[in-house]
């Protein structure tokens, strides 16, 4: 079974499956785009003096979760995650205006209002900022700043600009832009060896994709209320996305869930029961899966009924599952990369048990209580409600 939908949802199927065709794409893009980057990036990333933002608003936030490892080896700086659903509300507490700022802004459409809001925030109270804006839609309200002096718009392969409400290829996509870029400009002689690792990036999407889609299809139709994904590192940032991407598709009938494996016996733990599919997203690290491990073990000796899924790039003999999704004999994948192709399992859960709930999962939301672009938010105070950019 390959996203079946009987009619419904032919966008959002064609959007997950498109998706390591269109990495691909991105990192062609992104080899091409070399030079430009790095001209506008190489100086400020190497100055100590300069903050560094990843943002967006929603999933495109939690871009900036997934991403912020590579950003953090390339800066000379500490970059941080700040979504603009913060930053419009208290800029002030987040930003020094008086310091040099580098805002990275993450935008399927462009046109969200926190989005524009934030940009213009930052042009009118920081003495020196800089924009690299990733985005998808070259007509949005965020790639028509393309010109702006202060501004590199890196514009995603036009596929990747789903039509259906719930983000999927534009996630991943946009995602790897995150990690691909500060890599390539701070160590280009890296090139050759990030070029092995998309190629094994897409090939796991696809065994995802063409190999998983029965086991993940069986798992959607599980009897289960809840789901909790649990990542570490940048996989909590994966976790996050997966747990709203399952919400999403549901038109919120399953409650979703996230956090590490360490966080999660801090109190979190209370969800489980025999109504929870636990979803573990492990890493490939070794020093990291021994966490991991003792969480999954303790959690086997609750014996409460609850349905697990186990996602890992190579074999973890002592982690039991209900159900294990495993893609190599041999990690070969960087975990910051592992970490993009853990994001396909939720979207193929979600579009599944959206169609098992009678939902088109191109849009989940029959009543409009969510939309594509989120509509109704009246920016005030310091940002005007149209910004002039």
């Amino acid at each position: 079974m390959l996203l079946e939908s009987n009619g419904n949802g032919k966008n959002t199927g064609r959007e997950i499956t498109a998706q390591p065709d269109t990495w691909a794409k991105t990192w062609r893009k992104i080899r091409k785009e070399k030079e430009n980057l790095t001209t506008f990036l190489s100086e400020v990333l190497a100055n100590e003096h300069v903050q560094i933002v990843l943002t967006g608003a929603g999933s495109s936030a939690f871009i900036g979760d997934t991403g912020i490892s590579s950003w953090n080896k390339a800066c000379a700086q500490t970059a941080r995650a700040i979504p603009t659903t913060d930053l419009v509300t208290h800029f002030d507490e987040h930003i020094n205006s008086a310091k040099s700022l580098l805002l990275i802004s993450f935008a399927r459409s462009g046109n969200s209002p926190e989005s524009t809001a934030t940009i213009h925030l930052a042009n009118e109270h920081c003495d020196n900022v800089l924009h690299l804006i990733i985005t998808c839609n070259p007509k949005g309200k965020l790639g028509q700043l393309k010109d702006h002096e202060n501004t590199y718009v890196f514009f995603i392969p036009p596929e990747a600009e789903d039509q259906s409400l719930a983000m999927t290829n534009s996630f991943t996509s946009m995602s790897l832009a995150a990690v691909l870029i500060p890599q390539i400009v701070t160590e280009p002689k890296k090139e050759e060896e990030l070029n092995q690792q998309i190629k094994t990036l897409c090939d796991y999407g696809q065994q995802l994709i063409n190999d998983f889609s029965d086991t993940l299809y069986e798992v959607s139709q599980a009897d289960f209320s809840k789901i909790v994904f649990l990542g570490s590192g940048n996989k909590w940032g994966i976790a996050r996305e997966s747990h709203l991407k399952v919400q999403e598709l549901t038109n919120g009938k399953v409650i979703g869930k996230y956090d590490s494996f360490l966080g999660f016996r801090h109190g979190p733990k209370a969800i489980i029961d025999n109504q929870t599919l636990l979803v573990y997203l492990l890493s490939n690290k070794e020093d990291v899966h021994q966490y991991e491990r003792d969480l999954v073990t303790q959690i086997q000796d609750h014996d409460i009924g609850l349905t697990t899924l186990a996602v890992s790039e190579s074999p973890y003999d002592t982690v039991k599952a209900s159900y294990s999704i495993t893609l190599n004999e041999e990690t070969k994948l960087k975990d910051h990369l592992w970490a993009i192709a853990c994001t396909i399992p939720a979207q193929i859960i979600g579009f599944y048990k959206s169609l098992a709930f009678g939902y088109n999962p191109d849009n989940p939301s029959p009543n409009g209580t969510i939309s594509r672009v989120v509509e109704g938010v009246t920016i005030y105070n310091k940002a005007p409600k149209t910004p002039n950019l």
